[in-house]
């Protein structure tokens, strides 16, 4: 769920670093063009068809000129543009871990939850095993029945009703505990939900600031590329002029001071933009465990496997026994054991178990997504890893 090693503010630097090195440029270009203009005065002393051949090259210069100067602003506009929308990543970027944070927080209670529910599940499955034998009803009826006296009939009615009582309310507990399981799983899938769409809104936001960004530097590019032509053609005309005689040099004067060299006044040729950065690195592979994924899953660990020990150590150093909430993901994964603790959502034939990855294996070189420890196999209903067998789940982790 981290944040990708290529963000917006890095394009961002990128951007503002090609801005200064594109200013140089624009004033050196500025600098030949008033020469240019300055030149074609001078000219204007002479015959008034050489004014009228210069005037279209001006207007065709500060034509130029002025589509340069429109397309850096599009360009400043659109890298304050992607400012905003740096900030708005940012902003959602925290969104995304406070939403990781209550995410972690509710698979805990879920976790929880589920434990009472099992616990509850099994003892009401002896309670009822019990009574299917013979139980405590039919033997407090028999003692009701064979009550002596009206005294020992109402002390027998009322162990009776409560056992009755009883085993009314652990019924309704179990009831209570499911409920609030089947809750804490939906506001876990609410949470989930939100965080994915957030990440979707992060990489739009990524996308949109990349593509203003490149769309305003093409347009800066081809709008320098035919200013760059056009000066260079005014200054071989200028050059011709000269040659031919037609401008005359300014006269020096030897007192003046007015226009002394300063740092920074030398005329710099103009020069294209550098070739664009090239394009970053792409995102990384997204996370597998983002949304819901479908694969197989198979059964080890407990006292039905005959193949691992009972009980066993994980690759986590947790225990894997007869009870263990635990999963194993595959090795072919790439970086698997960044998957150790996190909490990972399992659902199979309408029902939803929560366990932790604390384990590894080969599984069939990736054939198969998840590796069941028997707490949470037996969560679904089965005795045993063979009764498992491979089965098709959902998953994904929190």
């Amino acid at each position: 769920m981290e944040p990708k090693t290529h963000t917006i503010a890095r394009d961002l630097e990128r951007a503002e670093a090609s801005a200064r090195v594109r200013e140089p440029g624009r004033t050196a270009a500025r600098t030949i063009l008033s020469c240019l203009l300055a030149a074609t005065l001078v000219c204007g002393l002479g015959p008034q068809a050489s004014w009228a051949e210069d005037a279209p090259d001006d207007a065709a210069a500060a034509e130029a000129q002025r589509a340069v100067e429109e397309a850096q602003g599009a360009l400043d506009g659109a890298e304050s543009q992607m400012q905003g929308i740096a900030a708005d990543h940012a902003t959602l970027e925290q969104e995304i871990a406070d939403l990781q944070q209550r995410i972690d927080e509710t698979a805990a209670q879920a976790m929880e939850a589920q434990q009472a529910l099992i616990e509850g599940r099994s003892a009401l499955g002896k309670a009822a095993a019990y009574e299917y034998r013979g139980g405590s009803v039919p033997s407090l009826l028999t003692v009701l029945l064979e009550s002596q006296d009206f005294d020992e009939f109402v002390r027998n009615l009322f162990y009776l009703s409560a056992v009755a009582r009883y085993q009314s309310d652990e019924i309704a507990a179990q009831k209570e505990r499911s409920e609030r399981f089947d809750a804490l799983v939906a506001d876990l899938n609410a949470q989930k939900d939100e965080q994915e769409k957030r990440l979707t809104g992060l990489e739009e936001k990524k996308a949109e600031a990349e593509q203003t960004v490149t769309a305003a530097s093409s347009q800066l590019q081809g709008a320098q590329d035919e200013y760059a032509s056009v000066i260079e053609e005014l200054q071989r005309k200028a050059e011709e002029a000269e040659a031919q005689g037609g401008v005359s040099g300014p006269v020096a004067v030897e007192e003046s001071n007015t226009n002394t060299t300063r740092p920074g006044d030398q005329v710099q040729q103009v020069e294209p933009d550098p070739t664009p950065s090239p394009s970053p690195d792409p995102e990384p592979t997204p996370d597998p465990g983002i949304g819901w994924s479908t694969g197989v899953a198979s059964a080890y660990g407990g006292s039905t496997d005959p193949y691992t020990p009972n009980p066993g150590t994980t690759a986590t150093g947790a225990v894997c026994d007869d009870w263990s909430m635990g999963v194993a993901v595959p090795m072919a994964w790439p970086r698997y054991w960044q998957y150790y603790g996190r909490t990972v959502e399992i659902s199979y034939n309408g029902m939803t178990v929560l366990a932790t990855v604390n384990d590894c294996g080969y599984m069939g070189g990736g054939s198969r997504s998840l590796d069941l420890q028997p707490g949470v196999w037996k969560a679904f209903g089965f005795s045993s890893c063979n009764d498992w067998g491979l089965r098709t789940v959902s998953y994904r982790f929190l």
